[in-house]
């Protein structure tokens, strides 16, 4: 009787050890992301920076900062976890994201998300296993979520981090994922040992990718006004030199040569966010416009 207590409390002291603090405050996953620039590969991140309390319930409040070579969005998530659960806030009420605790052959409903059949999204614990985290064992779960052509997450979610794609399921045309690396305050850097290019990420969690030509956020050469009303002029690049003016979108707007004036007529803009490319010999310069 005694051997079956004292194993029955090993199983459990082995099955909590996987559990750990979702989301603990200074917590940061790094994600791969598509650009605008079929030769850029950026990066989004997201951190949990705050302690907050919703409809009576404390919960982490997330930054998630979308970059292209610089920042060109910032929006926030609200996440709390309960036991091996995870939830999140959206269309004010919390909805379920992970289950830690489910083993396999286990099906969890993520009911906030809808497949392209009408049906609330499942996800379907094909098998369960262990993943060493800056030497910690921690439960990985093998999961089937999606429906194969307008709804994905991924295939592994591990104890602690979540999944190792994107936070949230990815609908068709997004640019999101797959997670580079992940930080806290108990690991230095995890490496997703899933990343599709796995061994370039092992440089820098933030490492910006570019195709052939170089890429040069460069702080000499600059765009005035900015932001600007009607027209901006570009600072310190030599006349002849070719540019694209682009929205978020990547649709193509304003194109030409840098004449002696340097001056470009944006006019014909409606307010928001633009980028201007720049190319010279091998040389690429971005830089981000605000039309008022």
């Amino acid at each position: 009787m005694k051997k079956s207590l004292i194993l029955l409390i090993l199983i459990s002291i082995t099955i909590q050890s996987y559990t750990q603090e979702f989301a603990q405050i200074g917590s940061i996953w790094h994600y791969t992301q598509s650009t605008i620039n079929p030769d850029v590969t950026s990066f989004k991140t997201i951190e949990s920076i705050s302690d907050t309390t919703i409809n009576g319930i404390q919960c982490k409040k997330m930054i998630e900062v979308e970059r292209y070579l610089d920042t060109l969005n910032i929006s926030h998530y609200y996440m709390y976890s309960e036991n091996d659960s995870v939830f999140f806030f959206a269309d004010n009420d919390f909805h379920l994201l992970y289950d830690f605790g489910a083993n396999s052959g286990d099906t969890i409903i993520l009911d906030y998300f809808e497949t392209g059949y009408g049906t609330p999204l499942q996800m379907i614990i094909d098998s369960i296993g262990t993943i060493m985290v800056s030497g910690q064992e921690r439960k990985i779960q093998y999961i089937t979520c999606g429906d194969g052509f307008v709804i994905e997450f991924g295939h592994h979610v591990i104890d602690g981090i979540g999944n190792t794609y994107f936070m949230f399921p990815t609908y068709d045309g997004t640019i999101d994922g797959p997670l580079r690396c992940y930080q806290d305050d108990s690991i230095d850097v995890f490496l997703n040992p899933f990343h599709g290019y796995y061994g370039w990420n092992h440089q820098d969690c933030e490492e910006i990718i570019t195709g052939i030509e170089e890429i040069v956020n460069n702080e000499i050469i600059s765009v005035f006004p900015n932001p600007t009303k009607s027209s901006v002029s570009i600072q310190n690049i030599d006349k002849g030199t070719a540019y694209k003016i682009f929205n978020i979108s990547g649709e193509i707007l304003i194109n030409g040569i840098i004449s002696e004036s340097n001056e470009i007529n944006m006019k014909g803009l409606s307010k928001g966010i633009y980028f201007i490319e720049l190319k010279n010999d091998n040389t690429l310069t971005i830089k981000k416009i605000i039309k008022k």
